[in-house]
């Protein structure tokens, strides 16, 4: 998206405001993955563990299956640990009339200079 911010307007790709029309701006932390991946695929692979270690003591022998299943899982539940970690900064521009998401990225340092350009800009006008 192509974004600039200058003494009049702040662009954010199609979109554009006037810097004397602005009245706030916020940014917000949002997580687009949730957690629930997590323990949903942790627990199943936790109990796949268990299972492999009750059929230890089985007379036919122990489940491989059940150990490989429990292998996916957690590599699935690691997975969805590592999309947990991911952090979107969305900023808000706010206005007599209403409230707009003018941009999100995962570049905490990238909103953040955008913000600082605009604020700087209100403050000139």
């Amino acid at each position: 998206m192509n974004v600039s911010v200058d003494d009049k307007f702040a662009r954010f790709g199609s979109k554009s405001y006037a810097i004397n029309k602005i009245n706030s701006v916020d940014v917000r932390v949002a997580k687009p993955h949730g957690e629930g991946a997590i323990w949903a695929c942790g627990l199943v692979s936790l109990i796949c563990v268990l299972v492999f270690f009750g059929s230890l003591s089985a007379s036919d022998g122990p489940s491989f299956i059940v150990l490989t299943l429990a292998a996916i899982f957690g590599f699935l539940a690691y997975r969805a640990w590592l999309n947990s970690k991911i952090r979107e900064y969305q900023l808000f521009l706010m206005t007599s009339s209403s409230e707009a998401q003018a941009y999100v990225t995962r570049d905490r340092e990238e909103v953040f200079r955008l913000r600082s350009k605009i604020e700087e800009g209100m403050a000139a006008s």
